[in-house]
């Protein structure tokens, strides 16, 4: 059944922004949309990464999944290993607190995600006992915020330490281990190493497999590193303007691409092998989300746009079992189609 196999559904959503009307006297209503119809569904106990340039939308799509800005249209389904559907769309703000347990994000930012006045213990148990898990002040809670660190990797003298006094890659460890002391299922990943060196990076992708394999998670892991997401994810949407362009298994999208904006992405992944792929520089810069162009929104920048694709629009279609593109010439792109006309 649907609802043992998948976690999580994202049906038509949408995510508008309203903007200051453009003159005194207009009367238009402008939008910055943000999310314009995705759809998409994540399984139970896979990684499931959103890649795509800065201000595509992925952090958005994030929070509106979890209801931390509510969509503005669609409906998101979370499906229990006991099989019960709940729509998080039509949640009471007291249901979604009871579900936010469940349900758990780490930021991008480690530096202002956590509050500089709580220490340590507080930071990681102040959910566990809002929640009811064990109670405040108790000596279980204090146990069970020492076990969690560990299992993050924080020494148990940090738990009356304050925020500052740690690293990049300790307050991301805290950030961890304070989204994981909830037990959830889903947790999604936002941008969580970007702000971090790339040794540190190392680290905490290590942390979160062993967390995702000792735990049984589920991660929707928000990135714009290529490099990265191919080693931590077992399938990739790739965002453009706030809609997902193609979707599929992390090895047949980094072996066949179906979208020319993935190639010109894969294109730009530093590699010292043989056969190093053709550099792609899109033309352009990034379309506005107030009024993204008609038919394909990449056509203004793709190196493969004919006529069709300033007036066609296009919506993702199987190109074959388990890879979606949105481009009206998915099959030339796969078989290695790369100039303009």
């Amino acid at each position: 059944m649907e609802n043992t196999q998948n976690i999580l559904s994202v049906e038509n959503l949408k995510k508008y922004f309203p903007l200051p009307k453009s003159g005194l006297f207009s009367r238009e209503k402008r939008f910055l949309r943000a999310n314009d119809g995705i759809n998409v569904t994540i399984r139970r106990g896979e990684t499931f990464a959103l890649v795509g340039e800065s201000g595509c939308g992925k952090s958005t799509l994030g929070r509106a999944i979890l209801q931390l800005d509510a969509p503005t249209e669609g409906r998101v389904r979370y499906y229990e290993k006991s099989g019960k559907e709940t729509e998080l769309t039509a949640c009471t703000d007291r249901e979604m607190r009871a579900l936010r347990q469940r349900l758990q994000i780490i930021f991008q930012d480690p530096y202002s995600s956590l509050n500089p006045r709580m220490t340590v213990g507080r930071i990681i148990g102040e959910g566990v006992w809002t929640h009811g898990i064990y109670p405040r002040k108790s000596k279980a809670l204090n146990d069970y915020v020492l076990e969690v660190m560990d299992a993050c990797g924080l020494q148990p003298h940090f738990i009356n330490r304050f925020p500052h006094e740690f690293s990049g890659g300790q307050r991301q460890r805290i950030c961890i281990a304070r989204a994981l002391a909830l037990r959830p299922e889903f947790v999604v990943c936002d941008e969580c190493v970007s702000a971090l060196d790339v040794s540190v990076q190392a680290q905490i992708l290590n942390l979160l497999a062993d967390l995702k394999e000792q735990r049984l998670l589920t991660y929707l892991f928000i990135s714009h590193d290529l490099s990265v997401v191919r080693h931590v994810a077992d399938r990739i949407a790739v965002m453009y303007l706030g809609r997902i362009v193609e979707l599929g298994e992390t090895e047949e999208i980094f072996r066949r691409p179906a979208h020319p904006y993935t190639v010109a992405l894969l294109s730009a992944i530093p590699s010292i092998e043989e056969e190093k792929r053709e550099k792609i520089v899109l033309r352009g810069q990034l379309p506005s989300a107030i009024s993204p162009p008609s038919g394909c929104p990449f056509h203004t920048r793709c190196f493969m746009a004919q006529e069709i694709c300033s007036t066609k629009p296009v919506t993702l279609q199987e190109t074959e079992t388990g890879h979606f593109s949105a481009c009206h010439f998915a099959e030339m792109v796969k078989n290695g189609a790369r100039k303009n006309g």
